[in-house]
């Protein structure tokens, strides 16, 4: 992904890399930050524990329980019904890896065939959201802003506002 940082060096603040991988968490877990992209604009992006198998626009779902914190790739079978908070894989996060997962802003994230723009939900297949509805897995604050194929093959645009799986209603 492009974004950039638009840290102030001059205010003593240390620089970060949105699309690095550190094999050692080099800040805070949960650790949120800005960045900006010419044509994407403005987005907010947390520190996270990586998970195997992650791509590049994969959706993953994240608990922050302190000295355990985990994510995983979103599928509607795990966490449909959750209310866990959720966030997309800028780059490839390895297993025992940390990296800088997108919580807010416009994002490129991977969907299944058939996606159209609208409301987001999790699917079957893992770190790809869809816009077919399945019970208890629909995103709270987040929308599909595009179809499947904007702007590329397997990929829409989301937009997002800090989002969660829907939990359970009763």
């Amino acid at each position: 992904m492009p974004f950039k940082t638009s840290y102030n060096a001059a205010l003593g603040q240390p620089a970060f890399n949105l699309a690095g991988v550190d094999t050692v968490a080099r800040v805070a877990i949960g650790r949120i930050e800005r960045g900006f992209d010419d044509l994407l604009g403005e987005g907010e992006f947390i520190y996270l524990p990586g998970v195997a198998g992650t791509l590049a626009g994969d959706h993953v779902v994240f608990d922050l329980l302190p000295g355990a914190a985990t994510t995983a790739r979103s599928t509607a079978g795990t966490a449909a019904n959750t209310g866990f908070p959720t966030a997309v894989a800028l780059v490839p996060v390895p297993l025992g890896s940390f990296g800088w997962f997108q919580i807010s802003g416009v994002a490129i994230v991977n969907v299944v065939a058939g996606t159209v723009a609208g409301r987001a939900h999790l699917s079957a297949t893992p770190g790809q959201l869809a816009s077919a509805a399945t019970a208890g897995a629909q995103l709270l604050g987040a929308r599909l802003s595009s179809a499947a194929g904007v702007p590329a093959a397997g990929q829409a645009y989301l937009t997002l506002t800090r989002p969660a799986v829907q939990s359970q209603i009763a």
